[in-house]
């Protein structure tokens, strides 16, 4: 009797093989795999190496044909890149051949459902096999899942390939219709639109066309600069009409003084700002550090994972065992404390860093050993519960431990410190942010990829949060005052995250491990952090009328009180004009009074900070993902930021385009639906062949219509991308019309301007009078079609 047990990656069979006995490593086609014995049966532990199948369409007998369902399960191989999934597909064939029963070991989640079901399918020619279902890999954890097998869940296999069908039916037929549409015109470009993509950009192009058609209209301003500087505007603010603007001005232009006639003052008390979401995060990053919001996440993340950080062989309760934490799972379940000292279930990731520095070695009473960084708070007892960096702790202090599942006090008997190079590694978990480690209570770190705005409710974290800081030599004058307070009540704002709290500081990072930038964003957060428990500021607006020879001036002015939350969080500017102290009746010199003409200005384009508040308010993308929707807008040359996001021609040209033939594909409604819909296939609440009938469907229809009209759309595109490049080079560019070098001469036949252009073969001279005139050159480079067809067959791998 021989048993093939199926993993999702090598190091998994690896694991698992030895849970299972004492294995032996073998290769096949150059793929590690592993052999043993249980219970007298042979067992052969293999894997795979994640997807080891894609889709392609099944009879690509027309390059560029569409529209394209009929789809085709392949090797992953066919990717440029993946050459060596060949060999794992070849060593599962091998080794099925010999094996009696076929188990799948892949992850417990939709894609490790699917990877697991097309390796028994197509390498193994099954659809039948035992199922091991572990939520972490302990030896315990394996063994039962091995001798207590369920069953492949379909819901899952179904889910995760209805998601890959319809990214695949969405990608490669809107490509293939607009790269054929311009292909219908003699003309070739590449294009690509995505699910998410193509409704931001409609948007952003919503504002461009917006700002492009704008037309200012003239206003005039009346001034009247008064002693000390000051500056009176007059009440009507905007004068509209030309004639009235000029009477008043000559009503006033001669007069010396003014009278005070009213003055109003108020005082206003401005509450902190609420902790740091990841997008608020991003958005005050671009706009005090000019950081982009990928850049912002990317440093968060980094500033995340030099967190606080525990030995490798630290043992971690989880809810079906213990493990050490160099073993968990990347992601998984884990128990920790609650506010009532109960063990309770929550999600963690796991983090880890190399480092090579002291490490502190913890040793209780009872024996118990722990070994974490100076860092690292541990939970104990001084009268109170609280967090105390590892580094900080003393002989005798009472230490909170568990046994059994029941809390217990430990005394410290001895501390030293130790030389250590290699990984650490940590936990940020969900609910309580504490987990067990070596049976001692300790605390995690702050997750950067958050939509709350709410610090942990838990006082006694808070209370370690803020006696980390006040060691700190700028933040520790807060941190210490923000504790004698003791009544810890941070500002919150509105959003809730039920995964993660806002983003805080948790510990202070020494100088030499962060770059400039990280120094930055550290700064930043730990400052909104602190501010969040201070006072209000407090400001003061004064309001004064004036009257000149019967016409109503405004004299407004401004001051701090009290600078609050501000003399921690100086970020946003209070921009102070203090005025003179002036009492009704009073009499002001007036050095001057100017009218002046303007114009009133376009919308502002979205920023790269601005454009993440907007995909969040209209619910496209997730936290993690908006950053990179950007980032795609940007590299397929549909935006560009100079400062701010400006539509490019092509940009402009395709959402007109779309919106014009198939305003289905940018409608932001069509792509929450679409995921509504996969979600509840995974739940048996819809079927799979429903959805996708559903989603061919709609997309047929879209494509036969736009295949009807195929001349008119490649028409439409090329004429809005001409048209636009030839705008490109009046007005605002018209001094750089010859180094645009898309003019290069004049039409020999009808006098029209000359263009470079792309076609299906490479770029070409064409007249910019096309279709009334068909003239064109050839240019003198010579383009290979076999490769330029490789190369475009691979481009729509790629876009898949």
């Amino acid at each position: 009797m021989s048993v093939l047990i199926i993993c999702e990656k090598p190091s998994v069979a690896k694991k698992i093989a030895n849970a299972l006995g004492k294995p032996k490593k073998k290769t096949i086609y150059n793929v590690p795999y592993y052999e043993l014995e249980r219970n007298g049966k042979k067992i052969i532990v293999a894997s795979a190496v994640g997807h080891l199948f894609t889709l392609v369409e099944k009879n690509n007998t027309k390059f560029g044909h569409y529209p394209v369902f009929d789809v085709k399960w392949v090797p992953a191989s066919v990717e440029k890149g993946k050459k060596y999934v060949d060999n794992y597909i070849k060593a599962l064939k091998k080794l099925s051949k010999e094996a009696d029963e076929i188990y799948i070991a892949t992850d417990w989640d939709i894609e490790g459902e699917l990877i697991g079901f097309h390796a028994l399918k197509y390498c193994c020619s099954k659809t039948k096999a035992k199922r091991m279902r572990f939520s972490s890999l302990t030896k315990n954890e394996i063994v039962k899942a091995f001798e207590n097998p369920d069953e492949i869940d379909y819901g899952l296999v179904d889910a995760g390939e209805s998601r890959h069908i319809i990214d695949w039916y969405y990608g490669i037929n809107l490509s293939r219709a607009l790269m054929n549409a311009i292909k219908a015109v003699n003309r070739w470009k590449t294009m690509s639109v995505g699910r998410v993509q193509g409704p931001a950009l409609s948007f952003l192009t919503e504002r461009e066309l917006e700002i492009k058609k704008f037309v200012p209209k003239p206003y005039w301003v009346i001034e009247a600069l008064l002693k000390d500087n000051l500056k009176a505007i007059h009440e009507k603010e905007k004068f509209w009409d030309e004639k009235e603007a000029k009477n008043v001005y000559e009503k006033v232009k001669n007069e010396k003084f003014g009278k005070v006639v009213e003055i109003k003052r108020t005082v206003r008390k401005i509450k902190p700002l609420p902790p740091f979401d990841l997008g608020t995060l991003q958005r005050e990053a671009y706009n005090y550090f000019k950081f982009s919001p990928k850049e912002t996440q990317e440093i968060a993340q980094s500033l995340y994972e030099k967190g606080l950080c525990l030995h490798p062989d630290t043992l971690i309760l989880l809810p079906d065992g213990v493990k050490k934490i160099k073993d968990l799972d990347e992601e998984g379940n884990i128990l920790c404390l609650n506010k009532d000292l109960k063990l309770t279930k929550s999600k963690y990731k796991l983090l880890k860093r190399t480092v090579k520095e002291k490490l502190i070695k913890i040793i209780l009473n009872g024996g118990t050993e722990l070994i974490a960084t100076k860092e690292h708070p541990i939970l104990v007892y001084m009268d109170k519960l609280i967090f105390v960096p590892s580094g900080e702790l003393k002989e005798n202090e009472q230490v909170v431990t568990l046994s059994y599942g029941d809390v217990y006090i430990q005394k410290i008997k001895k501390i030293e410190e130790i030389d250590y190079e290699g990984e650490v590694y940590d936990l940020t978990v969900e609910k309580y942010h504490n987990f067990i480690a070596n049976g001692v209570v300790v605390h995690n770190c702050s997750y950067p990829r958050t939509s709350s705005q709410k610090l942990p409710k838990d006082k006694n974290y808070l209370k370690n949060i803020l006696s980390i800081l006040k060691n700190h030599p700028i933040y520790g004058k807060w941190a210490k005052d923000i504790l004698n307070k003791g009544d810890l009540k941070p500002v919150e704002g509105k959003k809730e995250d039920p995964a993660h709290p806002a983003i805080h500081v948790v510990d202070i990072p020494k100088d030499e491990e962060l770059s400039e930038k990280e120094k930055k964003i550290y700064d930043l957060i730990a400052r909104r952090t602190l501010s969040a428990f201070w006072d209000n500021a407090e400001r003061e607006y004064s309001n004064i009328k004036i009257n000149i020879n019967g016409e109503i001036f405004k004299l407004s002015g401004s001051r701090t009180l009290k600078e609050g939350w501000h003399e921690i969080y100086y970020f946003p500017k209070f921009d102070d004009c203090e005025l003179p102290k002036l009492n009704k009746g009073d009499l002001i010199p007036i050095q001057k009074i100017t009218i002046t003409k303007k114009e009133t200005q376009p919308p502002k384009r979205y920023t790269v900070a601005s454009i993440i508040k907007e995909l969040e308010k209209r619910k496209l993308g997730t936290k993690a993902t908006r950053a990179e929707i950007v980032e795609k807008l940007i590299k397929r040359g549909y935006v560009i930021d100079d400062g701010s996001l400006k539509v490019t021609d092509l940009g402009i040209s395709v959402v007109e385009t779309l919106k014009k033939f198939c305003p289905e594909i940018i409608d932001e409604k069509m792509t929450r639906d679409l995921e509504e819909k996969l979600e509840k296939i995974q739940f048996r609440k819809i079927k799979k062949d429903d959805v996708l009938d559903e989603a061919e469907q709609k997309l047929r229809k879209i494509l036969e219509e736009f295949k009807k009209k195929e001349k008119d759309v490649g028409m439409f595109l090329i004429k809005k991308l001409d048209f636009n490049n030839t705008n490109s080079n009046t007005k605002e560019n018209k001094e750089n019309k010859t180094e645009s070098k898309k003019v290069v001469g004049k039409c020999p036949k009808c006098g029209g301007e000359l263009i470079i252009r792309e076609g299906k073969y490479g770029k070409f001279l064409g007249c910019s009078n096309y279709p009334k005139c068909k003239y064109t050159e050839k240019l003198n480079k010579k383009v290979d079609k076999t490769w330029f067809r490789n190369c475009m067959l691979i481009l729509e791998v790629i876009q898949q």
